[in-house]
C-alpha cells in the first residue's frame, strides 16, 4: 500500500467516525458519541506515529476533500519548500496548487520552479473562507504546479 493510500483509508475512518458521531447526537446517544470520540483519538495516534510528513499530509489531503478541490492546496506560509516538494514526491503528488498570499508567496512559487516545478498557469479552488450566510467555501485564485 503507498503512503497516499494510507492517507486516503484514514480520511475515510475519519469521515465515517464523524457520520456515526453526527447520528449518535441527533438521537442523544453519549455512549456512542463517546466512542466516536475515543476512536477518533486513536486514529489521531496512528496518524502521528508514521512521522511529521505523514501528518503534514493528512492534514492537506483533509483539507482538499473538505474544500471540495481534487489537487492538495498549499495556502499558509512556507519556508522551506524543499521539504514539501519531497514530501509530495514521497508521496506520489503529480500537480498540487498555491494559494498562499503571505508576503513571501511570490519567492516560494519562484523556488518551486528552481526546484523542477512546472508552473502550469492559474486555476480557481475553494479556499479556507465560507461564504457569508452559507456552508459553501469561497472560490480563490492559485498556481497551478507539477512536478
Amino acid at each position: 500500500m503507498t503512503k497516499m493510500e494510507m492517507i486516503e483509508r484514514f480520511y475515510g475512518r475519519s469521515e465515517e467516525l464523524e457520520k456515526k458521531f453526527d447520528a449518535a447526537e441527533k438521537v442523544g446517544d453519549a455512549q456512542t458519541m463517546q466512542a466516536c470520540r475515543d476512536a477518533y483519538q486513536e486514529l489521531v495516534k496512528e496518524v502521528r506515529a508514521e512521522g511529521e510528513a505523514f501528518g503534514d499530509m493528512m492534514r492537506l489531503y483533509s483539507d482538499m476533500k473538505k474544500h471540495g478541490n481534487s489537487r492538495l492546496d498549499l495556502s499558509g506560509t512556507y519556508w522551506k519548500p524543499e521539504k514539501i516538494l519531497k514530501t509530495f514526491r514521497e508521496f506520489g503528488v503529480t500537480e498540487f496548487t498555491f494559494s498562499s498570499t503571505w508576503s513571501s508567496a511570490i519567492q516560494v512559487a519562484w523556488a518551486f520552479t528552481q526546484m523542477g516545478c512546472t508552473l502550469e498557469g492559474m486555476i480557481e479552488i475553494y479556499g479556507s473562507g465560507r461564504k457569508l450566510m452559507s456552508n459553501e467555501y469561497e472560490k480563490v485564485p492559485a498556481f497551478l504546479f507539477s512536478l
